[in-house]
């Protein structure tokens, strides 16, 4: 909206249905009310709750009178019919959190860190929609920097600065034509889909790689270790114990001693008091430093 464009309508996940009043969904939609205000201010903005099962000729008809020229889609779990897409005259666009075409699919933040590949293919692709997921012609990528990835909430304000980016630069110009896209090439670049052994600490990983791990998966979906056949949830490291010991993991007093590839550390293991020590922590935590603007890469770019 800074840039002058114009927001037609919001689609937001719709609540859980219930045959009473329900405190949980009126304190939802006050919250949601309350961030529109913080973000559009007075301007009129229309904000449609659209939930399973999914209506989408319902939908089509709340959106039919919006007269925007673009779907913008971040997120959505289920393949948009290519009716409602057909609606808007430049179709729509999803913004989706990896540098495409690496790692596609609903998880791509969770495998990044998971997998370790956050500094090659960490940041925000905005890209046609198709009948395939994360498939359509690439339009423009922001790609994150090392510090971005320090904890939850500097990766969650990279991710929101990048897609501002995309959104008020990059749609634009691909509603005027000056942005065309390239399609993506062909090949097996991955499915980033997270399964549970995505979230175990093995002997292979380094300090800094289990670090990074609880710092961005720690409290969801949580990280883990086998402890004499059994999972057990890690917190966050304590201290480092001195060289690997080539034992096994051992849990001892709401701790966890394990082999890690540079070292035997000493973890927490999780619980709720726990969880709450580290929200009541976050909370005094200092003010990110603000970044660098980051680099937005245009894709099909047409000159003039």
């Amino acid at each position: 909206m800074e840039a002058g464009n114009h927001i037609a309508a919001i689609v937001v996940p719709g609540l859980r249905k219930h045959t009473h009043f329900s405190i949980s969904n009126f304190r939802r939609r006050r919250k949601r009310q309350r961030l529109l205000a913080h973000y559009v201010g007075n301007t009129q903005v229309r904000l449609i709750e659209f939930g399973r099962p999914y209506d989408w000729d319902m939908l089509g008809k709340q959106l039919s009178g919006a007269k925007a020229d673009v779907l913008i889609c971040y997120a959505f779990p289920n393949r948009i019919p290519q009716s409602l897409l057909d609606a808007f005259p430049r179709g729509g666009l999803n913004l989706h959190p990896a540098l495409l075409p690496y790692y596609r699919g609903p998880h791509p933040f969770h495998r990044l860190v998971a997998d370790g590949q956050q500094a090659v293919h960490g940041g925000v692709t905005l890209h046609r929609m198709t009948a395939g997921f994360d498939e359509g012609d690439i339009l423009a990528q922001v790609p994150f920097c090392a510090g971005d990835w320090h904890s939850l909430g500097s990766l969650t304000n990279a991710a929101a600065t990048s897609m501002r980016m995309l959104a008020s630069e990059a749609v634009p110009a691909y509603c005027r034509g000056a942005l065309t896209g390239l399609p993506q090439p062909a090949g097996d670049f991955g499915w980033a889909r997270l399964e549970p052994r995505h979230l175990m600490i093995s002997q292979a990983l380094t300090r800094e790689h289990a670090d990074r791990m609880w710092q961005v998966l720690g409290l969801h979906p949580g990280i883990y270790v086998d402890v004499a056949g059994q999972n057990v949830r890690l917190a966050f490291q304590i201290r480092r114990l001195g060289p690997p010991t080539g034992k096994a993991a051992a849990k001892r007093w709401g701790t966890v001693a394990l082999d890690l590839a540079d070292g035997r550390v000493l973890y927490f293991t999780y619980s709720r008091l726990l969880k709450r020590l580290v929200n009541f922590r976050r909370l005094f935590a200092r003010t990110p430093i603000p970044r660098p603007r980051p680099a937005i890469q245009l894709f099909g770019k047409v000159e003039g």
